[in-house]
């Protein structure tokens, strides 16, 4: 029965591979060069087939050779994940604050509430992840103190905060003849318009288009497109109005295109998770306080528009 590497040789072939010559690795590895050439044999023993071509005294890796080094190299990647994370938590000055984001929120909510974070909690590193925290395995584990959703979530391995309640807004380009219409926009006054609409997987699409067929409103659609934040830039070229979260859009009112409430109502709900098997830290508990104080701030801003329209 053909044996397993051990580290030894696995150090020694990842050198050869790393450095492409046996006298490089050797110097590498603080050994000689005879030293290596030795243990490459006797690790090409140990696998049982032939891990280079020796050609003009050169080792060339056989397509075996790169398979192994691609494996050992994903081996070796969790391990530097887990030696730059020790790192991380040696230099740090306090506490490590690790956020799981939809993006929307990664790039409205967050950096306002995490800058009034840093002031109150110098010490304070977080690290932000853009992704969805809901697709993580509650299997293996959150890896997050602090997540933000859009939604409400129904698990047991999470503890859900709401942090506040929107209404889905109207974007539309500036000059556009509904830009200046009196009182929020309605349903019928999206017939027959250009429309930039989200993707047909979008929970608030979904919900919206059954709102127009119910109605029967049709629109043209001459882009579809995933990102909220995307279809708010095709609005400001003026390639149609949209219907997306006031946080988005809010960041793309101005010059360009003008922000206009919607009705009927479309609730936009934004919480924050926590797995339950994760101890609190205080910077996370500090954090969902900025995130609620921002969120009402927002909101606020936004009844500026309902009074005006």
């Amino acid at each position: 029965m053909v044996s397993g590497l051990n580290l030894r040789q696995v150090d020694v072939f990842r050198a050869v591979m790393k450095f492409e010559t046996v006298t490089a690795a050797a110097s590498a590895l603080g050994s000689s060069q005879p030293t290596v050439t030795r243990e490459i044999l006797r690790l090409e023993t140990t696998v049982g087939f032939t891990l280079f071509d020796r050609r003009r005294q050169r080792l060339h890796p056989t397509a075996r050779a790169l398979k192994l080094y691609h494996a050992i190299e994903q081996a070796y990647a969790g391990l530097d994940h887990i030696n730059n994370s020790l790192h991380r938590m040696r230099t740090a000055d306090g506490e490590i604050l690790q956020i799981s984001s939809l993006p929307t929120f990664a790039q409205s909510l967050l950096p306002e509430a995490v800058s009034r974070l840093q002031r109150e909690t110098p010490g304070v590193t977080v690290e932000i992840d853009s992704g969805d925290p809901r697709n993580q395995s509650p299997i293996s584990g959150f890896n997050f103190d602090l997540g933000l959703i859009e939604g409400d979530y129904d698990e047991s391995t999470t503890e859900v905060i709401h942090l506040a309640t929107f209404q889905q807004v109207c974007l539309i380009p500036r000059g556009h003849e509904l830009a200046n219409a009196r009182g929020p926009l309605r349903l019928h006054d999206l017939d027959g318009q250009s429309f930039i609409s989200l993707g047909p997987k979008d929970p608030y699409r979904l919900i919206l288009d059954k709102m127009l067929d119910e109605a029967g409103v049709s629109r043209r659609i001459p882009v579809i497109i995933q990102s909220a934040n995307a279809a708010c830039e095709m609005v400001a070229q003026g390639l149609g109005i949209t219907i997306v979260n006031p946080l988005t859009a809010l960041s793309h009112a101005g010059d360009r295109a003008v922000l206009r409430p919607f009705f009927p109502d479309a609730k936009f709900v934004v919480s924050a998770l926590h797995p339950v098997d994760r101890p609190w830290v205080d910077s996370a508990g500090k954090l969902v306080e900025h995130l609620k104080a921002v969120c009402a701030e927002v909101n606020a801003r936004l009844k500026t528009y309902s009074d005006a329209a």
